[in-house]
């Protein structure tokens, strides 16, 4: 469960999506280089696939277990959003999926045309299929909103079948189909998954707030927006809100990521933690690897998991969240100005990449304020409220060995 918004106005170009999957899900944020192949095959989630002889720079936010991602955003300014659709078709047999086709984009396009083609290449030659649920089995088909500086299209697909629409200032998909061209919408969508999903209210949502003029930082004030009370968010839940919260069926934010790719060198907005509205959105960038962006798979799992134990100390009140807010906007207005000086001076890389690292060492410091509680959490120590109990039983025992 998932949302992807896009808007193109006279001063920005902006991208931005959540990744809602199992709340014990690591969501990773990876970098990888531009290289050439050797190798004449790859290995994606389950199949293996030929491989070309060079792939593209990126920076993919993506499940701990998938080969894939469900964002990203490459070298060119290319960017793509994933979100999964439920329609008659849902194949199970593994194959390629749908955070597959997205990276596999991202490493040989340059454009959105490009992208597209790619894509749909693909999917003509092995179709789409196979397990993408982390700790129960969950098949779906794919939607992507796809985006470079000179275009932005919506692709969506039901088995090999596709259909295009193309945006012109803004738009946004949640997890159901949309495109009613030759009724591809009417004949394809399951209607009971794609209910429950409860994307139709998100999608209505992300489209009434995409009325408003954006910069990032309005596009991140979106992601972290709730359709249900507060006093009820970490009790029940909010499948319907953009910011996702776990609840008895629905699925958690795990990451989200924001980025303005009108910019020649953009300043990549991501959390590398779950739950927007109570995490730091950090400015990263290509060839400057400083958390939450990492090389190695293993060190943003590490990165991921110790945010989130002081996530669920938040939920179940072991911190006061009015205090960690208050210093948590300190930071993130923080670096909202300072990032937008930089624009505004049309400051050197060396200057994005040092305030890169600064942000690095601010959220450094505050989770150090709370590194008692958060080693609490991870050691089991503290009963936590409702179903977070069970969930980080779970997450313990299959991290903390």
């Amino acid at each position: 469960m998932c949302d992807t918004l896009y808007q193109k106005n006279d001063h920005f170009t902006i991208f931005g999506k959540n990744s809602d999957r199992s709340a014990n899900e690591p969501n990773l944020v990876i970098y990888n280089r531009a290289k050439d192949n050797k190798s004449k095959t790859l290995k994606c989630t389950y199949i293996e696939i030929p491989e070309v002889e060079h792939s593209y720079a990126n920076i993919l936010v993506k499940p701990s277990w998938i080969w894939g991602a469900e964002m990203g955003i490459n070298e060119y300014n290319l960017v793509i959003g994933n979100e999964a659709v439920f329609t008659k078709k849902k194949n199970k047999k593994p194959s390629l999926i749908g955070m597959d086709f997205l990276r596999l984009a991202l490493e040989r396009a340059k454009s959105v045309i490009e992208a597209v083609t790619v894509i749909t290449t693909l999917l003509e030659e092995y179709g789409q299929g196979g397990n993408c649920g982390y700790d129960k089995q969950f098949f779906y088909d794919n939607s992507y909103l796809i985006a470079d500086p000179n275009e932005a299209l919506i692709l969506e697909t039901a088995g090999k079948e596709y259909k295009i629409k193309h945006l012109i200032t803004s738009g946004n998909i949640s997890n159901r189909l949309s495109i009613t061209e030759d009724r591809f919408k009417q004949k394809n969508s399951d209607f009971l998954f794609t209910t429950f999903s409860k994307s139709k209210n998100r999608e209505r949502s992300g489209k009434k707030l995409l009325e408003q003029e954006l910069n990032c930082e309005g596009m991140i004030k979106i992601l972290q927006n709730h359709n249900v009370s507060k006093d009820k968010l970490y009790t029940k839940g909010s499948v319907g809100s953009i910011c996702m919260h776990q609840s008895l069926l629905g699925d958690h934010t795990t990451g989200s990521m924001v980025v303005d790719i009108k910019e020649k060198m953009p300043t990549v907005w991501i959390t590398g933690s779950s739950t927007p509205c109570l995490s730091i959105y950090k400015p990263v960038y290509f060839n400057n690897i400083v958390a939450p962006l990492f090389l190695e798979e293993e060190k943003s799992l590490a990165y991921w998991l110790k945010y989130e134990y002081l996530l669920r100390a938040i939920y179940s009140g072991y911190v006061d969240e009015e205090t960690y807010l208050m210093k948590r906007n300190h930071i993130q207005n923080e670096l909202f100005v300072r990032e937008a000086n930089l624009r505004k001076q049309n400051a050197t890389p060396e200057k994005f990449y040092q305030l890169s690292q600064e942000a690095a060492k601010q959220e450094e410091i505050l989770l150090h304020e709370y590194e008692d509680i958060i080693e609490k959490v991870r050691t089991g120590q503290l009963p936590l409220k409702g179903l977070w109990q069970k969930k980080t039983k779970a997450l313990i025992a299959k991290h903390e060995k």
